[in-house]
């Protein structure tokens, strides 16, 4: 940054006299020049040291008073007063004013060619610009070497703390660390200490109390314990990467990160970090795919043999010889919240894509603050995890993995609903096994119970045996001639009369509060429950009449949903 004080440095203006004591506005950068007299108007630029003869105000104090002062709002870097010709000397008036802004005002002996002083600052201005562009292309060539021998991020941060003379981390984009310097090891330990206050880096709030002013974008100062860093934040096309974290020094001003070869300095190390992560991710996409076939074929139990299965594991960094236990979630109402987030540019399959990406992601950090290992694969719109379970009552150990796992998804996306499905079964070899029992209690639950709960398997017995008893045809008669009657009244009349017995069962038969739960007149209550017993020939206040309703719901509602399964597949 070319200032105001190396302006006055320049040869051509060594006769020049400053009249104003400002000492902070002799660090104002300089960025054009210009030669300018009455009137000021739009004329003269942010940063602009402006030229004049002051022609026109030589004999009027006020009007040269009010022209500085147009200067001065315009924020121009300083202005500059040839005396000697048109104006003998700069009047007290304009000097003290000028002070009282603190605004830089020169007096320059008109012997002094403004031609002169204008190519002085131009070229000096070029000069800098040419410097910076040099050191820009030196700084991504340098940092391009290290892409192209493949050094990666540790050589990155070491590079930057070179430059810097401050240690420097890289962490990926959920805080984990990828690369530290020498004499990092107070800011690794300050960062993690934030983590553990703040959450995930993604989300948390930066801290804003020693705020100077907006920092160059992706910047942020972070305050950790008693120390200060500055935050780098790497952004790929579609998403935020990772972080840079730079130790400052507390003896060193914030100002600093405002000149232009730090700058430079920081945003080349950023776009080479991101091309690092970028190679990195790809690596990363390509173990995930083939892990995501791997599960899935666990889950599948397409593997000819468990050699083949242990084989396969041990190359992805999976263990097979600890018990797993298998939960299936499924997020509800996808095309509802892909139409509230509106993302224009992607399709709804590539959403769904990244969604069950993001899950996995989730499945993975939960699965390591609890210190279990996880497999797990998003298929056709549903998350499968295998967790290790080291006790004797496996299925408990699922309850505080899902509820942590909820958290942090409730972090990123607050209205987004999970159905749950918990098998029973679990050991070192039961994956397919586990897999069908979650996935028969996911459906069960989301049938029986709706949507956004967790069913476990051991707690669906008696609707698989309900199950079972569909395929007894005498049984199927007898409901079908009891349920009948009731769903053709339903269409017809547009009310729900199962939902109706339902709420009422709910209720252990009391009218009141049923009719309060439905928002019927206790009067409608009732004169729906005397159609019912008509159209069935059954009596609601009969004990075996009211079982055989009851069963007749519970099995059309099962042979429903088994109808539809493939369909939902």
């Amino acid at each position: 940054m070319f200032s105001v004080q190396e302006m006055l440095e320049l040869p051509v203006l060594r006769s020049a006299d400053t009249k104003t004591e400002t000492p902070a506005a002799l660090n104002n950068p300089v960025e054009w020049v210009s030669i300018i007299e009455l009137p000021v108007e739009d004329f003269v630029r942010i940063n602009e040291v402006v030229l004049t003869a002051a022609f026109g105000c030589e004999h009027d104090e006020k009007k040269l008073l009010s022209f500085a002062e147009e200067v001065m709002n315009s924020n121009a870097a300083a202005l500059i007063i040839a005396t000697g010709r048109y104006l003998m000397e700069i009047p007290s008036l304009v000097i003290e004013h000028c002070q009282s802004r603190g605004f830089p005002l020169v007096e320059l002996p008109w012997e002094v060619r403004f031609a002169d002083v204008s190519h002085a600052i131009s070229t000096a201005l070029h000069q800098q610009e040419r410097s910076f562009v040099e050191y820009s292309d030196r700084i991504r060539r340098e940092l391009l070497e290290i892409i192209l021998n493949g050094e990666g991020t540790a050589e990155i941060a070491a590079y930057l703390s070179r430059r810097l003379r401050m240690p420097a981390l890289i962490a990926d984009r959920r805080g984990g660390l990828k690369a530290k310097t020498s004499g990092a090891q107070n800011l690794e330990d300050s960062w993690r200490s934030h983590l553990q206050q703040h959450g995930d880096p993604l989300f948390f709030q930066m801290e804003e109390a020693y705020d100077t002013g907006a920092l160059p974008n992706k910047m942020h100062w972070v305050h950790m314990d008693q120390n200060k860093a500055l935050q780098l934040t790497v952004q790929g096309a579609r998403e935020i990467q990772g972080f840079i974290l730079i130790e400052w020094p507390e003896q060193l001003p914030e100002d600093d990160i405002y000149e232009e070869n730090m700058l430079i300095l920081l945003e080349h190390a950023v776009t080479t970090s991101a091309l690092c992560f970028l190679h990195d991710q790809a690596a990363v996409e390509t173990e995930m795919r083939l892990k995501n076939d791997f599960v899935w074929s666990l889950a599948e139990g397409t593997f000819e043999s468990r050699d083949a299965a242990l084989s396969r594991a041990k190359s992805l960094g999976y263990h097979l010889n600890v018990p797993y236990l298998c939960i299936i979630a499924r997020p509800e109402q996808l095309d509802y919240l892909y139409d509230q987030q509106q993302p224009s540019v992607t399709s709804f399959e590539n959403w769904v894509r990244q969604l069950g990406e993001w899950l996995e992601e989730e499945v993975y950090h939960t699965g390591r603050m609890l210190h279990v290992g996880t497999m797990t694969t998003f298929q056709k719109e549903e998350l499968i995890i295998f967790v290790e379970t080291h006790t004797e009552k496996g299925v408990e150990t699922a309850y505080p993995f899902i509820e942590l796992l909820e958290y942090r998804m409730r972090q990123v996306h607050p209205v987004l609903e999970m159905s749950w499905g918990i098998a029973k079964t679990f050991g070192d070899d039961f994956f397919h096994e586990g897999y069908n029992e979650a996935r028969s209690a996911l459906d069960i639950g989301r049938r029986q119970k709706g949507t956004g709960f967790v069913t476990t398997y051991a707690n669906t017995r008696f609707d698989r045996a309900l199950l079972a008893l569909t395929e007894n045809e005498e049984l199927r008669s007898i409901t079908e001639a009891i349920i009948a009657p009731i769903l053709n009244y339903s269409r017809q009349r547009g009310i729900d009369l199962v939902h109706t017995l339902l709420v009422f069962n709910r209720n252990k038969g009391n009218i009141s509060q049923t009719a309060r739960d439905l928002n019927l007149h206790r009067q409608s209550l009732t004169y729906r429950l005397r159609k019912i017993e008509k159209m069935t020939s059954c009596s609601l206040d009969d004990s075996d009449d009211w079982f055989l309703i009851d069963l007749s719901i519970r099995l059309y509602n099962i042979s429903a949903a088994s109808e539809k399964k493939p369909a939902d597949k």
